[in-house]
C-alpha cells in the first residue's frame, strides 16, 4: 500500500517555450470530470473516493490531491473530529477492513483483521473512536455497529441489534441510524420490508424511536430539492453538509440553506 502527499509544484523558471507547448496537451487531457462518492467534510477540507482511490480538496473546490496509490480499493473516508486523521474502508487482497491514515495520506494503518467485511461509518467525537459495521456477530445479512480507537485498541460492540449507517449526537449519548444499508438499491420511495427508516437510540434510557415513520412532532424539514438525481451519502461537518449527487459533490450551507456544486478537477490518468 503505497501512499503519498500533495505538495505545491515548484516554478520552473528556465523551461523553454517548446517544453511548455509539449506539456500543455498532457495536462489538458488529464483534467477530468470525475465520478465522486462518499464525501466528508471537516473545516476547509473535503475528502472523497473516486476511481478506487481517496482524494482531498478544499471545501470551495479546486484541484484534488490524491491520497492513496494502492492497487486495492479504498472508499468511505471519514475525517476525525480534530481534522488530523482519515478513517476509511480498504479492500486489499480480497478482504475489506478498517484503516486509518493522516490527513495528508501518510502512515496508513490497518485496524481490523476479521475475515468478514468491516466498513467505516464515521467517528464518535465524544470517544474519539471510529465507527464501523461488521457481520462478525450477526446472523443472516444483518450487520452490527462497532467502535475502535485510531490505534486499533478499545473495540466496542454497540447495543443495537442491527445497525448499518449512523451518526452520534455531539455528547455521544444518542445515535441516529439506519438498520439497513441500501446504498446501491434502486428502490426509490419503496415502502415494503427492508426499506430504510431513521431511528434514534438513546444510550442512557435504552429507548429506540423511529423518527422517519412516526415522528409525532411534525418537525421534519426538507432541505434539498433536487429533481434529476437522488442525494446520496450525506456527511456533516460544522455548519456544512456535503453529499453525492449524480457523481458530483454538493455542499449545503446550513446557515443560509443554499446548496451548490463543489467544482473538483482531477489532473491525473485514472485507470478505472
Amino acid at each position: 500500500m503505497k501512499n503519498n502527499q500533495c505538495h505545491s509544484g515548484r516554478a520552473i523558471k528556465h523551461a523553454g517555450l517548446l517544453m511548455v507547448l509539449l506539456l500543455a496537451p498532457v495536462f489538458t487531457a488529464g483534467a477530468q470530470d470525475p465520478f465522486m462518492q462518499y464525501p466528508d467534510i471537516q473545516g476547509n477540507t473535503i475528502v472523497f473516493a473516486s476511481g478506487g482511490d481517496l482524494w482531498k480538496v478544499a471545501a470551495e473546490g479546486g484541484t484534488a490531491c490524491r491520497l492513496t496509490f494502492s492497487d486495492g480499493r479504498e472508499s468511505m473516508p471519514e475525517i476525525s473530529p480534530d481534522g488530523s486523521l482519515i478513517a476509511f474502508t480498504g479492500e486489499y487482497d480480497g478482504n475489506t477492513d478498517v484503516y486509518v491514515m493522516n490527513i495528508d495520506g501518510g502512515n496508513i494503518t490497518r485496524l481490523t483483521w476479521h475475515p468478514g467485511a468491516d466498513e467505516v461509518v464515521g467517528w464518535n467525537a465524544a470517544k474519539n473512536k471510529i465507527m464501523f459495521t461488521s457481520g462478525r456477530n450477526s446472523p443472516s445479512r444483518y450487520v452490527k455497529m462497532y467502535l475502535v480507537s485510531p490505534d486499533g485498541t478499545g473495540l466496542e460492540e454497540m447495543i443495537m441489534y442491527d445497525a448499518a449507517r449512523g451518526s452520534f449526537s455531539p455528547d455521544g449519548m444518542k445515535i441516529a441510524y439506519n438498520k439497513d444499508s441500501q446504498d446501491n438499491a434502486t428502490w426509490k420511495r419503496y415502502r415494503g420490508g427492508r426499506a430504510q427508516e431513521v431511528y434514534i437510540y438513546d444510550l442512557e434510557t435504552n429507548k429506540e424511536t423511529n423518527i422517519s415513520n412516526d415522528t409525532g412532532s411534525g418537525k421534519i424539514e426538507q432541505v434539498t430539492r433536487h429533481t434529476e438525481y437522488d442525494v446520496r451519502h450525506p456527511d456533516y461537518g460544522g455548519n456544512q453538509i456535503v453529499y453525492e449527487l449524480g457523481g458530483d459533490i454538493w455542499k449545503l450551507d446550513l446557515t443560509t440553506g443554499v446548496s451548490a456544486r463543489v467544482p473538483v478537477k482531477i489532473l491525473t490518468d485514472m485507470e478505472e
